[in-house]
């Protein structure tokens, strides 16, 4: 079973993602605050769902200190569509950036997606190939 955390502010989206995870067979965390985000990620969860406006900070800067203790893919999910707030999701150690509203669906199979790539990655670090000597 996978673990996601999810953080917003926004009480409705946190419940919605959770139902839907839940019901997809992820054990999910919940944060509505930067502050409290930080506190989660020391759980390891698997994949991080974060919002960029949060009330004690912007989710960025969440992003960032989150970043220091966990290699996790973390999605961006926010109402903030320009360029330069794409860019700075992605500068400040975001994985993926989803624009609100946005599909439940397609951001399932993006959380997948995700969670697969990472743990190939993992894999692939304990991967050890040997020559074969009868040549």
């Amino acid at each position: 079973m996978y673990k996601i955390l999810v953080a917003d502010d926004e009480k409705d989206i946190v419940s919605l993602l959770k139902d839907y995870f839940e019901m997809n067979d992820y054990l999910v965390l919940t944060a509505y605050s930067g502050a409290e985000a930080v506190e989660k990620a020391a759980q390891n969860p698997d994949i991080i769902l974060l919002d960029v406006n949060m009330p004690d900070g912007d989710g960025f800067r969440v992003c960032r200190k989150i970043r220091d203790y966990v290699s996790c893919p973390i999605v961006f999910l926010t109402a903030r569509i320009e360029d330069c707030d794409k860019i700075s999701g992605f500068a400040f150690g975001g994985d993926d950036y989803i624009i609100k509203p946005f599909s439940i669906d397609e951001l399932g199979a993006r959380v997948s997606a995700h969670i697969r790539r990472d743990h190939r990655i993992k894999a692939q670090a304990n991967v050890r190939f040997f020559r074969r000597t009868d040549h």
